[in-house]
This record gives C-alpha cells, sequence and structure tokens, in this order.
C-alpha cells in the first residue's frame, strides 16, 4: 500500500488519548464519514470516506506489550495530510492490514516523553515526519509508512 503527503495542512482538531484500562489508543472527538481503516498490528488509522485521508487514530494497542526505550521523535515535522491509496475501494466498515499475515511492527515506549512509536527500522533513522491527526505523526519511506509515532495527551502507562 502506498501513501502520500500533502504538506502545510492542518490535522482535524481534537486530542489523541490512551486508556490503560481498554489498552487502546482513541482520538477525541471522532469525526464523521470515517468508516474505512488501514491497519497496523490492531492500530486503526480512520480513513475518510470521500479521498482516502487519514484523520485519525483509534484501536487496541496493549501497553504490556511495549518495550521502553528512550525515543526522540523525529527532528523535522511538518503538519500535513496522510493519504492511502487503495489499490480497490474497502468495502464500509472494513479495515486493509498494512503488514502481511504474522508480520508485527515492534511498539516501543518512552516512559520519561509519553511518546509511542510502532513502526520498522531502528526510531533515530526516522528524520522527517509529518503531522496528520492529533498526537500522531507519519513517517514515510517514499510512498511506504514505516513508522506512526503517538504522542497522547494522557502519559503512557508505567510498566
Amino acid at each position: 500500500m502506498k501513501f502520500r503527503i500533502v504538506e502545510n495542512r492542518l490535522p482535524i482538531a481534537g486530542r489523541l488519548i490512551y486508556s490503560v484500562d481498554d489498552y487502546a489508543f482513541s482520538t477525541e472527538p471522532h469525526p464523521e464519514d470515517c468508516a474505512t481503516s488501514v491497519s497496523i498490528n490492531e492500530l486503526e488509522l480512520m480513513l475518510n470516506g470521500k479521498d482516502g485521508r487519514v484523520v485519525f487514530v483509534t484501536g487496541y494497542c496493549p501497553h504490556t506489550g511495549w518495550q521502553s526505550s528512550t525515543l526522540i521523535p523525529p527532528p523535522v515535522r511538518h503538519r500535513g495530510h496522510l493519504y492511502a491509496m487503495l489499490d480497490k475501494d474497502i468495502v464500509h466498515g472494513a479495515s486493509k492490514s498494512l503488514q502481511p499475515p504474522n508480520e508485527r511492527w515492534p511498539v516501543l515506549v518512552d516512559q520519561s516523553t509519553g511518546w509511542v512509536r510502532l513502526g520498522k527500522g531502528e526510531p533515530d533513522k526516522d528524520r522527517v515526519g509529518i503531522e496528520f491527526a492529533p498526537g500522531a505523526i507519519a513517517v514515510l519511506a517514499g510512498d511506504q509508512l514505516v513508522a506512526i509515532w503517538l504522542h497522547p495527551d494522557q502519559s503512557a502507562p508505567k510498566r
């Protein structure tokens, strides 16, 4: 699956939260017209129904499996829109996995800063990111999504 970025666009207003009890991220408020998604592990990047724009992040991401790390988010960050360029339409209410079956992206957390990273490769190689949703930064290599950085309003859970 390919992605594209349009820079200098503001993400939707809202905030990203993490519920320790639910083991899940959520964006408040939930925008309308988002009934399909691209999933990374069980985390969902929700797409609007019009043009495939990734509007917000939500979904299961159990903190009990996160690996402690020292994380410094991409030093160059722009605001913009992130678009999933789908091969074919996703059925309303369905999700398309970004990874092949049985492949999972590692999830790292920095307890001192609250940053959480789902991604391939080394975090220190993430040099440029796009803030596409509240508390969410995408890192691309060409047209491929390689990492998602999340910074919920509430601190990441202690492990």
